[in-house]
Order: C-alpha cells, then structure tokens, then sequence
C-alpha cells in the first residue's frame, strides 16, 4: 500500500517553512550614563557651546581669618571659574528598497524603526560614558600590595571590587565635601561582572543578610544591589572594560563613582535626539521613481565633567576573566 508523503521522499513542493510574523528581540544594555548628570540644554539660536560658571569656595586656612582688634584683615580673593563644552552631532540611517517594504513577509520600515530607536539610546550613553570616564581622581584596586609597580600596572588578578575598595572612594568623595547625587546616596556605575564580585564578598553579603529587611526585596533574593553604605550602584554592561590594560595582560574594568553636581549633560533645545523616517516618494528629485525610504536617528548633545573632585574612577579587575 503506498502513502503519499510530505518529507524528503514525498511530495516536497508541498512543504513551505513557517515565518513567526514577530521579529525575536535583541539583547540591549541598561542605558544609564546620561540620566545621572546636570541637564543643561541650549536654547535655539543661542550657538551650539555652553558656558558653565562656578562660584569657587572661599579658601580658610588656619589664622588666616583670625581678626586683630581694631586692624582690618587682608581681603581676600574670590574665584570664578567656568567650563565650556560644545555640542557634537551623531547619528545613522539606512535606505529600504521600495521592493523591500512592500514584499518583505516582515514590517520592515517598523523593525528598522526599532532598532535605530535603540541605537541612538546606546550611542548617546556610550558619548557620555566617554565623557565621565576621563576623570582624573583615580584609585587602583589593590595596588598598594604590589612592590615596584605602580598605577594600573599595578592592577591584576584578585585586584576585584569589594567592599574596601567602595569604602575608600566613597571616603575620597566625602574628604572633598562632595554631597551625595541623589537621596543621599553617591552614584557608582559597576559592569555586571563586577556585581558577582560584590555578591562574593562577605562584607556585602552579611549587610544584606543581617542588616537589610527580610522578604522578597532583599538583595540576596533580587540580584539587584541597590543601596550599601550611602552608594547607589548603577549596573549596566556599557560600564567601560579596557582589555589587556593591567597586570599580566589584565582587562580592567573603569567604575565610577559620582557625587551631586560631577558632570553635565546637554542638547540642543531645537534639535532634540530623535528618529527621523522618510517613506517612499518623499525623497522628491532624489528619489524620482519612489524607490526607496530611510529611516535612521539624529541627536546633538555632548558631556563635560564640571569638578574632577566630585569622580573617583576605581581601575579593578573581575573573576569572570580567571574563569572565562
């Protein structure tokens, strides 16, 4: 008795593959850098640099300030300093064949859309990341115990961020007066390989075990860090990793940490990052069969670091390079 089949041996014309009509996701980062600075935009028809201005503290020395009875002191100079920063524009696109859009079993104008959507996020961040990443207060994790060498040289295996290496910057901040960014809690910027390490670290971990409340939204239950000893951490994997910088070849991970008024972030007011879609027959003598569209992002912005005392970036390494 013979059976019709569909398979390999049958009647293979009849088979078609089945196209899931959803598009899968795509892994993106958590995009962080640009929320935590001092938002400063430029006003239309106002140049495309900012001047920023600070009011220097006055300086009190010892006796410097003690009065005589009846002799004035010598005056004293105040300072005002200030930071310039000027905008840069960025941005991508890609042109979409007429055939494309209209025969593509996908939404591709939609999906295309999506995509330069979060594209421009991460690219703005990464401008900013940059930015913050050029502060000049450094701390090298572990250094001291290294003889002879100094400075991210210094900087290898075991040298991993804990609880002793937060201490220290945190005191650094606070030595300088620098207030905490939000709430209370200075801001610390950490790559998720370096939240393993936290989590390994006795110190955090018996916090969190006997110091913070009980139930579901215990860090030792959620995963999520959040708040330690007056620092907020920020995870997020754009958290710059500088490969083959350290010790024996060591990548090195750039955390930083931020108090109240360390950076600034600004845009221009008329030209507010956005994503710009032109469909078919828009592109006019460019374009004059209508065959195709583009879609892409366009953003001006830039960062400045207003007070290198209110940074302290952290040089340190992680386990997962010992393991991987």
């Amino acid at each position: 008795m013979t059976i019709e089949l569909i398979g390999a041996a049958g009647m293979t014309e009849e088979i078609r593959q089945y196209y899931d009509m959803k598009m899968l996701s795509t892994l993106l980062p958590r995009l962080v850098f640009w929320s935590y600075g001092e938002l400063h935009p430029i006003p239309a028809n106002q140049g495309k640099s900012i001047n920023l201005r600070r009011f220097e503290n006055i300086t009190i020395t010892a006796g410097s300030y003690t009065l005589t009875e009846g002799t004035p002191p010598t005056e004293t100079q105040a300072t005002i300093s200030s930071i310039t920063a000027t905008i840069s524009q960025y941005g991508q696109y890609s042109k979409i064949s007429d055939l494309l859009e209209t025969q593509a079993i996908d939404p591709i104008l939609e999906d295309f859309s999506v995509r330069y959507g979060e594209a421009m996020a991460k690219g703005i961040d990464i401008v900013v990341r940059d930015i913050v990443d050029a502060t000049t207060t450094l701390q090298y994790a572990d250094a001291a115990t290294v003889v002879g060498t100094s400075g991210v040289g210094a900087v290898g295996s075991g040298a991993y961020l804990d609880a002793a290496e937060l201490l220290e910057a945190k005191r650094t901040l606070a030595r300088a007066d620098v207030e905490p960014a939000v709430e209370g809690k200075f801001i610390c910027f950490i790559h998720p390989d370096n939240t393993k390490d936290l989590f390994e670290d006795e110190d955090i971990v018996d916090s969190f075990q006997y110091a913070a409340n009980r139930g579901g939204d215990n860090p030792l239950f959620t995963g999520n860090l959040g708040d330690w000893m007056g620092i907020r951490f920020v995870e997020s994997s754009q958290v710059n990793i500088v490969s083959s910088y350290g010790m024996s070849g060591a990548d090195i991970y750039e955390v930083v940490m931020c108090g109240k008024g360390a950076y600034a972030v600004t845009e221009l007011s008329a030209q507010s990052a956005r994503l710009i879609v032109h469909p078919r027959g828009s592109g006019g003598h460019t374009d004059p069969l209508e065959q195709y569209s583009t879609v892409g992002w366009k953003a001006a912005l830039t960062s400045v670091i207003l007070d290198q005392t209110r940074l302290v970036k952290i040089y340190c390494v992680s386990s997962r390079e010992n393991a991987s």
